[in-house]
């Protein structure tokens, strides 16, 4: 992570807490709270020198990663439960429309994690969630938990990001969309079943 990277720069004898808790923070959100690919032996060994420093470093993960407002949980909830499976239950979409957004009074940044915890539905090999930020208009985030390459289709798109984590815009119906994305979906893990 970048932030590694920040920490190789400094003397470690010299990293005291408020410089230990910004670079330790963006540890955590560079990988996913240690979750990501780029999470290595070395990833745990500074963050474990970070930690000698004594902030909280539990804190720091829930307030910066998990802790959600009241309306963001109310948006997440509905997502979730108006969320659909497709491909034999591969795959699971959520979406929020334009009037739902300003119902709720919610900006694209309120939405963040909602397409993280549809890819962490029992079954589930890629996870889509569309929001629609303009008429017809629809953002597209993808995530996968490794046997589609949601880079691939967020680029046939337009859009890029990385194997497991990416997006695109797309215009049209919000079921145009869904198909059109799930389409590609269905591509790849049909060529992994031959």
């Amino acid at each position: 992570s970048a932030c590694e990277v920040l920490y190789g720069l400094f003397d470690p004898e010299k990293v005291v807490r408020t410089i230990a808790v910004p670079i330790y923070t963006g540890m955590v959100h560079d990988t996913g709270v240690f979750q990501y690919s780029s999470t290595s032996p070395e990833t745990m060994r500074i963050a474990g020198e970070l930690m000698k420093t004594g902030f909280n470093f539990s804190k720091i993960i829930d307030e910066s990663f998990y802790q959600k407002t009241y309306v963001q949980n109310q948006v997440m909830g509905r997502v979730l439960a108006e969320s659909i499976m497709l491909l034999d239950g591969k795959c699971i979409v959520g979406y929020m429309k334009m009037r739902d957004m300003e119902f709720y009074g919610v900006q694209p940044a309120d939405l963040d994690g909602i397409v993280s915890q549809l890819r962490l539905t029992k079954g589930v090999e890629v996870a889509m969630f569309i929001y629609e930020h303009a008429s017809q208009l629809f953002k597209v985030s993808l995530r996968s938990n490794g046997k589609v390459d949601v880079s691939k289709i967020a680029s046939y798109f337009g859009g890029g990001g990385h194997i497991r984590a990416a997006g695109c815009d797309l215009a049209g119906s919000m079921y145009d969309v869904i198909n059109n994305i799930s389409e590609q979906i269905e591509k790849q893990l049909l060529g992994q079943d031959e």
